[in-house]
């Protein structure tokens, strides 16, 4: 039985809100811009207490490392107390003891979580390993009357939803896989893996997007991380969680649905078509 959190819909324009009036501001981001960046600096600007902990490495890619350096100047001039860190992948935002969680970086029309009870906030896996392993847990119970869909930006073995994946696809739970276009370009490996998993019976389609979703039945998990290898080694920040919330997996399962349906489909590589024409 999954563990389901307690937490709420919220958006990024209900973030910024509650930034206009917030004392005390903790972020964990990515990166960070736009309407969340200017209400986190106007705030540092006017006195209130703000941290803030930017990727310092992101990985490959030097435009973004030089970008969030200039983030991280821009914002300690405002009067924040900025740090740039690795591994660092989390979007969480505390404003005033809620807990506001993001799967992208705070751009208008995310989803968002607000988490109210310091409590609960504390149960919320906050590091990649934890976070996939109740991903995988969602899968894990689902059958094929709960239509399993999951998305992640970037798609790796050697973690649980991988796993979870395969047996949930040999069960005959019929799951399917959105991946980003982006990241799937020129990645032989996760090319690799996925033509495994479509071995083994899930469906896998390719998208223009970067969520990290999933969703079974009357639940849905919600996080930053990607579905790729997960150390407790080589951790990143990264938060994932389950939720029974109606609102919120009707909003996810709208929104996995209409990627579905404007994706395209995966295909296999050209040796790999050879191979299958041979056999």
């Amino acid at each position: 039985m999954i563990a389901c959190a307690v937490v709420e819909l919220s958006s990024t324009g209900q973030v910024c809100e509650a930034l206009r009036g917030a004392r005390q501001i903790d972020l964990q981001a990515y990166t960070v811009w736009g309407p969340a960046l200017k209400a986190v600096e106007a705030a540092a600007q006017r006195g209130a207490q703000v941290t803030v902990a930017l990727e310092g490495q992101p990985f490959n890619n030097p435009h973004l490392a030089k970008e969030n350096r200039n983030l991280a100047a821009q914002l300690r001039a405002a009067g924040a107390a900025v740090t740039l860190g690795h591994p660092l992948h989390a979007k969480a935002l505390t404003v005033d003891g809620t807990l506001y969680l993001d799967e992208k970086n705070w751009r208008p029309g995310d989803l968002v979580l607000r988490v109210d009870d310091p409590g609960e906030a504390a149960t919320i896996p906050m590091v990649k390993h934890e976070a996939l392993a109740r991903e995988g847990e969602l899968i894990g119970s689902a059958t094929s009357a709960d239509h399993v869909i999951v998305e992640s930006e970037s798609f790796g073995c050697c973690n649980e939803v991988y796993s979870e994946l395969r047996q949930a696809a040999l069960a005959g739970a019929a799951p399917r896989l959105l991946v980003s276009s982006r990241e799937l370009s020129g990645n032989v490996r996760e090319r690799e893996v996925l033509e495994a998993l479509v071995r083994d019976g899930v469906t896998v389609r390719v998208c223009d997007d970067s969520e990290k979703l999933a969703v079974a039945g009357d639940a849905a998990w919600l996080g930053s991380a990607n579905a790729t290898i997960a150390a407790p080694d080589s951790d990143s920040t990264d938060w994932g969680l389950d939720t029974c919330n109606a609102t919120i997996v009707a909003a996810v399962r709208s929104r996995l649905e209409t990627q579905w349906q404007n994706s395209r489909a995966f295909s296999p590589s050209v040796s790999r078509r050879a191979a299958l024409s041979l056999g």
